[in-house]
């Protein structure tokens, strides 16, 4: 059974692992960058669940107020944190079909 993260925004062990293997592929399957790895993952997962926790907030504060005609929908103050290291995963373009190997 996999563990949640917690109200405290704490990630779980399991899920540290996943993001700090996905860190690792994403960044080339560098030798030695384990704890980096690790640490950038448990700092992306925390972030996250304050963001989620942040807007849980706000949906139900905003769903208990009632709307004026001068209201704006609630944002974020925190940038959105980066999906990937800025390298690129292609040209967008799609391979061509392999043919049989030659001899």
């Amino acid at each position: 059974m996999a563990k949640h993260m917690s109200d405290s925004n704490t990630p779980t062990h399991e899920q540290i692992t996943r993001r700090a293997y996905e860190i690792f592929i994403e960044r080339g399957r560098p030798d030695g960058c384990d704890l980096e790895h690790w640490l950038e993952a448990e700092k992306q997962l925390r972030a996250a669940g304050q963001n989620k926790s942040t807007m849980a907030v706000t949906a139900t504060s905003s769903a208990n107020s009632t709307p004026s005609a001068t209201s704006t929908p609630a944002r974020s103050t925190q940038p959105a944190a980066p999906t990937s290291n800025g390298r690129s995963t292609g040209n967008g373009k799609t391979p061509p079909a392999r043919t049989a190997a030659r001899k």
